[in-house]
């Protein structure tokens, strides 16, 4: 029994071996053998197929503009823009400037060859300081037909103005050039410049708005080009209207007596007193009223007159001081109010008595010629109305033009010019304010 149980053993184990060996055998031989390679296809007998190009829908723009916008234009105004890709349809309809206005400047406009470059040259100078806007039109297009989106710009031209030698005036303003605020005189010995920021065509007549040197902040009158236009030049303002503001006469020598613009709007300087001052005595009429020397002999040659016609003449007020001013419109703010006061009385500095040259009339024997109805219709006054023009003295606020000499009517009030200065007024059937303003006396 022991002798088989080894024998099945040992059979077992060789057979255990042998299985063992088999199963080695097999996987070196797997892993031995080479795979063969799968069979090559035929060549293919179909064409290949072509790729299709994407369409050109990019939109040509803009790479460069000079000036930049916002910049300031050189005087020649030429104007250049650099596209993104060679473009066409550039011409003066697609490419152009226009004014605040909206008017289109006259200009030309070329394309380089490439295509990509495109310059507009105004055909003249622009005017200075005005703004102008560019445009680029959907006309211009690339080669594929894609049109340009349509840009647009604004620049402003050369802020360079040009004084030359003489006389100028600048100007303030108000809501128009008939509301004068502030003005300023200077002659320049010789040539100099400025700069502007604006230039404003007003009442007709062209102004530059100068931001430094001596006008700075005042209009002068000037070209679109951006010369400034001398006093002997320039257009006449229109006649201010009769605000009540506090600005120098431009004439306030005692040599200009006959020429001083004074009104709400211009006055004399506090210490203008006249040397000459006579006594009104001397010209046969009641004393301790003072008028200039240079009124005596046609005063008292239209005295003389008028009293030969039956008119007699006696003096209400002659020269009166500033300090005399101030007295006589404050006693007129107390007894009216200051709004009343303003249309019957001059403020100080403002008074043409202050010029020793003006006489308030009344007749011999009566009362402040003001509390008359109407003093004209007085022999003295229908008299003075008639005849004194011819003596060379001129009534300064006439009948129903108060809008224009800035006062109430007031038949007494007469004024020396001259006998030739005033045929010329009465000859022009205008005021004297209005005369001495056509003749530029108000400005120069």
């Amino acid at each position: 029994m022991l002798d088989n149980a080894r024998v099945m053993r040992s059979a077992l184990q060789l057979a255990s071996r042998v299985l063992f060996a088999c199963l080695l055998l097999t996987a070196m031989t797997v892993a031995c053998t080479t795979i063969p390679p799968a069979p090559t296809p035929p060549p293919s007998t179909a064409p290949t197929p072509t790729a299709t190009p994407l369409p050109d829908v990019v939109v040509p723009f803009v790479l460069n503009r000079d000036p930049a916008p916002g910049a300031i234009l050189g005087t020649s105004g030429r104007i250049e823009v650099t596209f993104s890709e060679p473009v066409s349809g550039v011409d003066p309809t697609s490419f152009m400037v226009s004014d605040d206005a909206g008017a289109v400047v006259d200009a030309d406009v070329t394309l380089d060859p490439a295509g990509r470059v495109a310059t507009l040259m105004p055909a003249s100078g622009l005017t200075v300081a005005v703004g102008y806007r560019v445009s680029l039109t959907d006309a211009i297009r690339d080669e594929a037909g894609n049109r340009l989106e349509p840009t647009t710009w604004d620049l402003s031209a050369t802020h360079s103005v040009s004084f030359a030698a003489g006389p100028f005036t600048g100007y303030q303003f108000g809501a128009t050039t008939a509301h004068l605020v502030a003005i300023k005189r200077s002659a320049m010995a010789k040539g100099s410049s400025a700069s502007t920021s604006e230039y404003r065509v007003m009442d007709g007549a062209g102004y530059l708005k100068i931001e430094n040197g001596v006008w700075a902040g005042y209009w002068v009158h000037g070209t679109p080009a951006g010369a400034a236009l001398d006093d002997l030049a320039a257009p006449l303002p229109p006649l201010p209207t009769c605000d009540y503001v506090d600005l120098p006469t431009a004439r306030p020598s005692y040599g200009d007596w006959a020429t001083t613009v004074l009104d709400t709007v211009f006055m004399l300087p506090s210490g203008y007193a006249p040397k000459d001052l006579v006594d009104t005595s001397q010209a046969g009429l009641n004393g301790s009223y003072y008028v200039r020397s240079i009124a005596v002999s046609d005063l008292k040659a239209m005295v003389a007159a008028a009293a030969a016609d039956g008119a007699q003449l006696a003096v209400q007020s002659a020269y009166r001081s500033y300090t005399g001013q101030v007295l006589t419109f404050s006693g007129w703010v107390r007894q009216v109010g200051y709004g009343e006061a303003l249309k019957t009385s001059a403020r100080p500095g403002h008074s043409e008595h202050q010029l020793g040259t003006a006489i308030d009339f009344r007749s011999v024997g009566g009362g402040s010629p003001w509390n008359y109805p109407d003093w004209a219709k007085t022999p003295e006054g229908a008299w003075l109305a008639a005849n004194a023009w011819t003596f060379g003295w001129v009534m300064s606020y006439p009948s129903g033009t108060s809008a224009v000499t800035c006062y109430r009517y007031e038949p007494w009030h007469y004024r020396y010019v001259g006998r030739t200065m005033a045929a010329a007024v009465h000859d022009a059937g205008t005021t004297l304010r209005q005369w001495l303003w056509s003749q530029a006396y108000g400005v120069r």
